[in-house]
Protein backbone atom coordinates (compact mmCIF):
# COMPACT_ATOMS: atom_id res chain seq x y z
CA UNK A 1 0.00 0.00 0.00
CA UNK A 2 2.92 2.35 0.72
CA UNK A 3 4.19 1.87 -2.83
CA UNK A 4 0.84 3.01 -4.25
CA UNK A 5 0.87 6.07 -1.99
CA UNK A 6 4.35 6.96 -3.25
CA UNK A 7 3.29 6.55 -6.87
CA UNK A 8 0.21 8.71 -6.33
CA UNK A 9 2.31 11.37 -4.60
CA UNK A 10 4.94 11.44 -7.34
CA UNK A 11 2.34 11.46 -10.12
CA UNK A 12 0.44 14.24 -8.40
CA UNK A 13 3.60 16.27 -7.96
CA UNK A 14 4.59 15.85 -11.62
CA UNK A 15 1.06 16.70 -12.71
CA UNK A 16 1.15 19.85 -10.58
CA UNK A 17 4.53 20.83 -12.03
CA UNK A 18 3.51 20.32 -15.66
CA UNK A 19 0.21 22.12 -15.01
CA UNK A 20 2.15 25.04 -13.54
CA UNK A 21 4.37 25.13 -16.64
CA UNK A 22 1.26 25.02 -18.82
CA UNK A 23 -0.21 28.00 -16.94
CA UNK A 24 3.00 29.92 -17.57
CA UNK A 25 2.83 29.16 -21.30
CA UNK A 26 -0.90 29.81 -21.70
CA UNK A 27 -0.66 33.55 -22.54
CA UNK A 28 1.87 32.84 -25.30
CA UNK A 29 -0.32 30.02 -26.64
CA UNK A 30 -3.43 32.22 -26.66
CA UNK A 31 -1.53 35.01 -28.39
CA UNK A 32 -0.41 32.66 -31.15
CA UNK A 33 -3.90 31.23 -31.57
CA UNK A 34 -5.43 34.70 -31.88
CA UNK A 35 -3.16 35.86 -34.71
CA UNK A 36 -5.08 36.91 -37.82
CA UNK A 37 -4.62 34.39 -40.62
CA UNK A 38 -5.78 36.86 -43.25
CA UNK A 39 -3.35 39.69 -42.54
CA UNK A 40 -1.92 41.61 -45.43
CA UNK A 41 1.79 41.96 -46.11
CA UNK A 42 4.24 39.15 -46.60
CA UNK A 43 6.60 40.32 -43.84
CA UNK A 44 3.80 40.45 -41.29
CA UNK A 45 2.65 36.95 -42.32
CA UNK A 46 6.21 35.61 -42.01
CA UNK A 47 6.55 37.11 -38.52
CA UNK A 48 3.21 35.64 -37.50
CA UNK A 49 4.14 32.23 -38.94
CA UNK A 50 7.46 32.35 -37.08
CA UNK A 51 5.65 33.22 -33.83
CA UNK A 52 3.16 30.36 -34.29
CA UNK A 53 5.92 27.84 -35.04
CA UNK A 54 7.97 29.04 -32.06
CA UNK A 55 4.93 28.59 -29.82
CA UNK A 56 4.32 25.15 -31.26
CA UNK A 57 7.91 23.98 -30.83
CA UNK A 58 8.78 25.58 -27.50
CA UNK A 59 5.96 25.40 -24.97
CA UNK A 60 3.29 23.22 -26.61
CA UNK A 61 5.23 20.24 -27.97
CA UNK A 62 7.40 19.71 -24.85
CA UNK A 63 4.34 19.94 -22.60
CA UNK A 64 2.51 17.47 -24.82
CA UNK A 65 5.44 15.07 -24.57
CA UNK A 66 5.67 15.49 -20.79
CA UNK A 67 1.96 14.87 -20.27
CA UNK A 68 2.03 11.94 -22.70
CA UNK A 69 5.02 10.37 -20.93
CA UNK A 70 3.32 10.71 -17.55
CA UNK A 71 0.11 9.25 -18.97
CA UNK A 72 1.90 6.35 -20.63
CA UNK A 73 3.95 5.46 -17.56
CA UNK A 74 0.89 5.45 -15.28
CA UNK A 75 -1.51 3.75 -17.71
CA UNK A 76 -0.71 0.07 -16.90
CA UNK A 77 -1.23 0.55 -13.16
CA UNK A 78 -4.43 2.54 -13.70
CA UNK A 79 -5.78 -0.10 -16.08
CA UNK A 80 -4.98 -2.81 -13.55
CA UNK A 81 -6.72 -0.87 -10.80
CA UNK A 82 -9.84 -0.43 -12.94
CA UNK A 83 -9.83 -4.09 -14.00
CA UNK A 84 -9.42 -5.42 -10.45
CA UNK A 85 -11.77 -3.00 -8.68
CA UNK A 86 -15.49 -2.91 -8.23
CA UNK A 87 -17.63 0.20 -8.33
CA UNK A 88 -18.74 1.20 -4.85
CA UNK A 89 -20.10 4.70 -4.45
CA UNK A 90 -19.70 5.09 -0.69
CA UNK A 91 -16.99 2.62 0.30
CA UNK A 92 -14.11 3.10 -2.09
CA UNK A 93 -10.36 3.13 -1.67
CA UNK A 94 -9.11 6.69 -1.73
CA UNK A 95 -5.58 5.87 -2.95
CA UNK A 96 -6.62 3.90 -6.01
CA UNK A 97 -9.44 6.29 -6.83
CA UNK A 98 -7.07 9.26 -6.75
CA UNK A 99 -4.60 7.38 -8.90
CA UNK A 100 -7.23 6.73 -11.57
CA UNK A 101 -8.44 10.35 -11.38
CA UNK A 102 -4.87 11.63 -11.85
CA UNK A 103 -4.60 9.36 -14.89
CA UNK A 104 -7.85 10.82 -16.26
CA UNK A 105 -6.47 14.34 -15.76
CA UNK A 106 -3.31 13.35 -17.62
CA UNK A 107 -5.41 12.01 -20.49
CA UNK A 108 -7.35 15.29 -20.61
CA UNK A 109 -4.10 17.27 -20.82
CA UNK A 110 -2.70 14.96 -23.53
CA UNK A 111 -5.86 15.38 -25.62
CA UNK A 112 -5.92 19.15 -25.10
CA UNK A 113 -2.28 19.56 -26.08
CA UNK A 114 -2.80 17.33 -29.12
CA UNK A 115 -5.65 19.64 -30.12
CA UNK A 116 -3.38 22.67 -29.59
CA UNK A 117 -0.70 21.11 -31.78
CA UNK A 118 -3.26 20.53 -34.51
CA UNK A 119 -4.64 24.09 -34.30
CA UNK A 120 -1.19 25.68 -34.32
CA UNK A 121 -0.04 23.51 -37.24
CA UNK A 122 -3.13 24.49 -39.24
CA UNK A 123 -2.62 28.16 -38.39
CA UNK A 124 1.05 27.96 -39.42
CA UNK A 125 0.09 26.32 -42.71
CA UNK A 126 -2.58 28.96 -43.40
CA UNK A 127 -0.12 31.74 -42.68
CA UNK A 128 2.31 30.17 -45.12
CA UNK A 129 -0.11 30.20 -48.08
Amino acid sequence: MQKMNDIVAISGLLLALTTFLFNLALPKINQALQLDEHMSGEIARQKARKQVRATLLLPVLPLFLAFFALFYVNLPAAAQIVANSSLRLWHFEVDTTLYVLVECALLAFVLYHGWLIYRLAVKSRRLGD
